[in-house]
């Protein structure tokens, strides 16, 4: 079996998806993000800083151990694989703002890659399709995070493009794949599923799988390396910190995806059954391992929100999407040309799906503005030499590239952490919370209590009522009685202010 040799027609229409690609980098460029919010990102730049200080583990560097790291081969490490991390290296040596730079340059070159498998997959379809891509609300959203996901996605894309030029460009196909491994343990799956790929549709079957394999090497001894020195061995990963995979949550996943993967481009998982047996086994199978793969594990995003469902809840599915859509895609072109009055169709979803993107990213923006909001009343009312004890919420405002902060969970995956030895050595304490509607729990809560409880002297620093409950407390030491530590609403603490001793009377 082979790759039609399909030649691309001249595009006559690519004009719209080169303004389509240019509007949405100015919206993003308006939209910018002023900072990130979920405790990976901040696993992941921290990864980034330490490498950029010479250093793999966190032992005896200058940069502090973020909160998701292990000690498995005796070295405090990251619980991520190294290639993200490695990815945004360059990104960070214009500030660490132009991480999210990262996003945007893969969102883009993500489109690219699409209309190039569209052109070989379906030489006369429309090259706008290919902003179908560009705005589905999990690329817009992981465009302007620095999290793995869609640099995994991407190069699982560039290694797909190689495989459809066969030949010689397996090896680009095997070192791409081999990348997206390094990026994300998990894209694993898809290495055997493109290697059958490569036999199947490859004229020089003996020579193109052996490309395919030696292009693997490199990523894969990387792995191997890495493993060994992070965490004992070859084949070990902090498997336990990240999730199981397990038949028990099969029922629920298959389902949670399968709606997700239905409605918002209607039909979309069957897509690949119906664009013939070549295009099928191409986009099937890459598209159907992950979605099954990912259907026996551990950790979904189960929210009453259909849009954080169809944005956050597809993380871990982002490298099937692209196959979903192509496949998709390319039925709705071939059913549009049928019917003469649908053929302009495609401009009406295209122009819905690229307002939608816009609103995605305005909505995001506003929750980061929060966010940064509330980092800086942080580090405005707790000194840099001071530790402070807090919930998830509040170590998701601390970040060595914006200066440090030392800082205690006292709840960990809705465990109770023992810290009153470690409060007790240090001179300066502070304890946080902060609660979001609907979010915070009642182990972190009650945590929090008895630990003001302990501290009958306490002094309030900081309280703020809208949008989110913050309240920051002095533990220790006590200030004097002419002393003002702070109790404001929504404001940073007040300087101290010497007290004004009343003149005698002679």
């Amino acid at each position: 079996m082979e790759i039609p040799d399909f030649r691309p027609r001249r595009e006559r229409k690519a004009w719209l998806l080169f303004a389509g690609m240019g509007l949405y980098a100015i919206t993003f460029i308006i939209l910018y993000p002023p900072v990130f919010a979920i405790v990976d990102e901040d696993a992941y730049l921290t990864q980034t800083m330490l490498f950029r200080s010479g250093h793999l583990s966190y032992d005896n560097s200058p940069v502090p151990a973020p909160h998701m790291t292990v000690n498995m081969a005796g070295k405090q490490v990251s619980k991520y694989p190294p290639g993200n991390s490695v990815f945004l290296l360059p990104f960070t040596f214009v500030g660490w703002q132009g991480v999210f730079l990262s996003g945007l340059l893969l969102a883009l070159a993500g489109t690219w890659l699409f209309r190039l498998i569209l052109a070989k997959l379906k030489p006369d379809a429309d090259p706008v399709w290919s902003l179908l891509y560009l705005t589905y609300p999990a690329v817009v959203l992981f465009s302007r995070t620095v999290m793995s996901d869609l640099l995994a996605a991407t190069m699982v894309l560039l290694a797909f493009y190689f495989l459809l030029l066969r030949n010689r460009y397996s090896f680009g196909a095997g070192l791409a794949l081999g990348f997206a491994c390094f990026v994300r343990y998990s894209n694993a799956v898809l290495v055997p599923i493109l290697f059958l790929l490569v036999i199947l549709y490859s004229r020089q079957k003996f020579r193109a799988s052996l490309l395919f394999l030696i292009g693997l090497l490199p990523f894969a001894a990387l792995i191997a390396g890495y493993n060994t020195y992070a965490f004992g061995g070859p084949f070990c990963f902090p498997m336990y910190l990240t999730g199981r995979f397990s038949w028990a949550y099969f029922p629920r996943d298959l389902w949670f995806y399968t709606k997700n993967l239905l409605l918002l481009y209607p039909l979309m998982l069957f897509s690949p059954l119906v664009v013939g047996k070549t295009r099928g086994l191409l986009l099937g199978l890459p598209a159907y391992a992950v979605f099954i793969a990912y259907s026996f594990f551990s950790y979904i995003h189960v929210v009453p929100s259909l849009a954080q469902r169809l944005t956050v809840g597809m993380r871990y599915l982002l490298p099937a999407v692209p196959f979903f859509i192509l496949a998709w895609v390319i039925a709705l072109d071939s059913f549009s040309r049928r019917t003469r009055p649908l053929s302009s169709l495609k401009y009406v979803i295209v122009g819905a799906m690229f307002v939608l993107s816009v609103c995605i990213q305005y909505r995001h923006q506003c929750y980061l503005k929060v966010q940064n909001h509330y980092r800086a009343l942080l580090y405005k009312s707790v000194p840099k030499s001071a530790l402070i004890v807090c919930n998830k919420d509040i170590s998701e405002l601390i970040n060595y590239a914006w200066g440090w902060r030392d800082y205690r969970e006292f709840a960990v995956f809705n465990a109770p952490v023992p810290l009153r030895r470690t409060i007790e050595t240090r001179d300066t304490v502070y304890a946080g919370l902060l609660q979001k509607p609907g979010q915070t729990s009642f182990v972190e809560l009650t945590v929090f209590e008895s630990l003001l409880f302990l501290y009958p002297e306490r002094q309030p620093v900081l309280t703020t009522q809208e949008p989110y409950i913050l309240r920051i407390f002095l533990l220790k030491p006590i200030p004097l009685p002419d002393q003002t530590v702070g109790d404001s609403v929504g404001t940073a603490p007040p300087k101290r202010i010497p007290s004004r001793r009343k003149s005698r009377r002679r």
